[in-house]
C-alpha cells in the first residue's frame, strides 16, 4: 500500500481546502498544527453535512410536507455550521501555532508578554466554539430525528454520534488550557458551562440512540437484550 508523503504545512495553508489524504499526512506528522482541534472541527463539520444529507433526501417528499418549513431552516443552518466550522479549523492551527512558542519559555517571561493574554484567549474560545456549534447540531438531530425519512435514520444516527464526538473532544481541547488562563473565576466559569453543554448533549443523544435502538433492532432483539 502506498504512503502519502508527510505534509509541509505552512502558517496560511488552508486546511479545509487540503485533499483528505494530505489532511491526514498534516494530522500524523511530529509538527504543532494541525493536531486535536482541527481533527475536533472538521469531525463537526462532517457531521454537519451527513445531517443536511438526511434533509436533503426528506425535502420535497409530500409524507414529510408539514415539516418543509422546519427542514428548510435547519439545512440553512447546518450549512452555516459548517462554514463556521471550516473556518475554526484554521484559527485553530493559527491559534496552535501562535500558542506553542510560549509554552516553551518561564512562566514569567510569557505572562510578561502582551500578546500572551490573547493568545491563551484565542486557544481557549476556539475550540470553546468549535464545541458550542457540535452541540447545535446534536440539538439538531434530536429535533429532526421524527421528522426525516426513515430510510436515512442511520445516518441521522452517524451524524449525531460524529458531533457528540466532537463535542467530548472540543471539551477535552478547552481544559487542557484553561490552567494558563490567570482569571480563575473566569476558567471555572468556561469549565462549568462546559459541563452543562456536555451533559446536555449527552442527554439528546442518548434519545437519538435509544429511538435507533428502538427502530433498528426490533426485528433481532427481545427487549431484555436491549438494556
Amino acid at each position: 500500500m502506498s504512503q502519502t508523503e508527510p505534509t509541509h504545512l505552512t502558517s496560511d495553508t488552508a486546511l479545509p481546502e487540503l485533499p483528505v489524504q494530505e489532511f491526514l499526512a498534516a494530522l500524523a506528522a511530529r509538527t504543532p498544527a494541525p493536531g486535536g482541534g482541527s481533527m475536533t472541527a472538521l469531525t463537526a463539520a462532517l457531521a454537519a453535512a451527513q445531517l443536511r444529507m438526511v434533509i436533503a433526501y426528506t425535502r420535497g417528499k409530500p409524507k414529510f410536507s408539514a415539516f418543509e418549513h422546519i427542514l428548510t431552516d435547519y439545512d440553512a443552518r447546518l450549512m452555516r455550521a459548517g462554514e463556521i466550522l471550516c473556518e475554526l479549523m484554521q484559527e485553530d492551527k493559527a491559534a496552535y501555532e501562535a500558542l506553542n512558542p510560549f509554552m516553551k519559555m518561564p512562566l514569567a517571561q510569557r505572562r510578561a508578554d502582551p500578546r500572551y493574554s490573547a493568545v491563551v484567549t484565542a486557544a481557549i474560545g476556539i475550540p470553546q466554539a468549535v464545541g458550542v456549534t457540535a452541540a447545535q447540531i446534536v440539538e439538531a438531530a434530536d429535533i429532526l430525528q421524527d421528522k426525516v425519512n426513515k430510510m436515512l435514520i442511520s445516518d441521522l444516527g452517524v451524524a449525531a454520534g460524529t458531533a457528540m464526538a466532537a463535542v467530548e473532544s472540543a471539551n477535552f481541547n478547552v481544559l487542557v488550557n484553561l490552567p494558563l488562563l490567570e482569571d480563575t473565576a473566569a476558567a471555572k466559569s468556561i469549565a462549568l458551562s462546559l459541563f452543562e453543554l456536555r451533559q446536555e448533549s449527552r442527554r439528546r443523544y442518548r434519545l437519538i440512540s435509544e429511538m435507533l435502538l428502538n427502530n433498528l433492532s426490533d426485528a433481532f432483539l427481545h427487549p431484555a437484550d436491549r438494556s
